[in-house]
């Protein structure tokens, strides 16, 4: 029995990096010598174990044979006779293939080593085709490692497992994930450049046109990460670029439903994206119209998203216009409601009622906006 670390963690330290998860492959044991050790079991497709003391995940070596169509469709064989390089064959890339001992001395029978200082992604084997949740995972990967390109021969089958279907067999809950976890990096747009390049961004969102708003995306998820805005902010600002002109006809919800996209995003990507022409001349506003703007938006009932929408319409207006107008735009906004919510609605609605109070605050909102505006 021998325990080698394995995957993301040896490829982190080789490049100096920080080792935030670590798991293990296990040679030349079972399941029973495992459980006799007191190894928790986890893995329901393959045996996967918990250690008793540190709680990490400890893998059986095994190897995989493909036996259906989709990223399920795969037969798990593990035993002790699988060697250690049998099971690393199966990885994805030849920079996640690698293995150390407790020694510290490092197996690397692909070349992923090589690989990492030349700064590529190459995949392992030709079986890489056969694992479509591999074309989202690139894509990721391309998005951390930005200074990596991706081998000529892994991006055919990039396009291979497109042009095969095998792509569509992934669950949308699985293509979220993958997409959720891409966004937190900080070149996350160059996710999008690799989807796009394989032929799977047309599948996944056809009602997005790429070429045209290929830039406006990739500054708007900058300036997202620049300021480190959290994940639902990201997609939402990336889902801005995917409603039609007529946001008002129609809406995209079949996109959400499509990639289980979570209401959460759904609602401040929405929130905003109806209003964005309004906003993006907001400086020509009358106060009126302003007003009013602020109404459809429902911030005075939920003022708690309203630092996400502005988060949002700031990215995106970087990526239409330049940082110059968001900023201009986003501060008289900011102003506006700032002095707004300072009236006394308390005072306002003092021996009035029902639609009599509503009134009276509308009309003491539009006769302070008139003295800012």
């Amino acid at each position: 029995m021998k325990i080698y670390l394995v995957g993301g963690a040896v490829r982190d330290q080789i490049m100096g990096l920080s080792v935030k998860d670590k798991d293990y492959v296990v040679v030349g044991s079972s399941s029973e010598e495992m459980l006799k050790l007191g190894y928790k079991p986890v893995g329901k497709d393959f045996p996967v174990f918990l250690h008793p003391k540190t709680h990490q995940e400890f893998a059986l070596a095994r190897t995989e044979r493909k036996v259906s169509k989709g990223y399920k469709g795969f037969k798990v064989y593990a035993s002790k006779e699988v060697t250690l390089e049998e099971d690393l064959q199966r990885r994805d890339l030849t920079i996640n293939a690698i293995a150390k001992d407790k020694k510290g001395k490092i197996f690397d029978p692909f070349g992923g080593i090589k690989d990492i200082k030349n700064k590529v992604l190459r995949h392992v084997s030709s079986a890489f085709v056969e694992d479509p949740i591999r074309v989202f995972r690139i894509a990721r990967f391309s998005a951390r490692f930005h200074k990596f390109k991706i081998h000529p021969k892994t991006e055919a089958l990039l396009k291979q497992i497109v042009k095969n279907k095998e792509i569509e067999t992934v669950a949308s809950e699985r293509v979220w994930h993958e997409l959720s976890v891409g966004f937190t990096e900080k070149k996350s747009y160059l996710m999008f450049e690799v989807l796009n390049r394989c032929g799977a961004l047309k599948l996944l969102l056809p009602e997005l046109d790429y070429p045209k708003n290929k830039n406006s995306i990739k500054r708007s998820l900058e300036y997202a990460a620049k300021y480190k805005y959290s994940t639902n902010i990201r997609a939402a600002i990336f889902f801005m670029h995917t409603y039609p002109l007529k946001v008002g006809i129609k809406c995209n919800e079949k996109i959400y439903i499509r990639l289980s996209v979570p209401n959460a995003v759904k609602k401040i990507a929405e929130k905003l994206v109806f209003n964005l022409s309004d906003l993006r001349q907001f400086k020509k506003l009358k106060p009126q119209q302003v007003l009013d703007l602020i109404y459809k938006m429902d911030l005075f009932r939920n003022p708690e998203i309203l630092p996400d929408i502005m988060r949002i319409f700031e990215a995106y207006i970087e990526g239409q216009l330049g940082r110059k107008n968001a900023q201009t735009t986003l501060k008289a906004f900011q102003k506006y409601l700032k002095h707004l919510n300072k009236l006394n609605l308390s005072a306002i609605s003092q021996n009035k009622r029902g639609v009599d109070i509503k009134a009276a605050i509308y009309e003491a909102r539009l006769k302070l906006l008139a003295k800012l505006i």
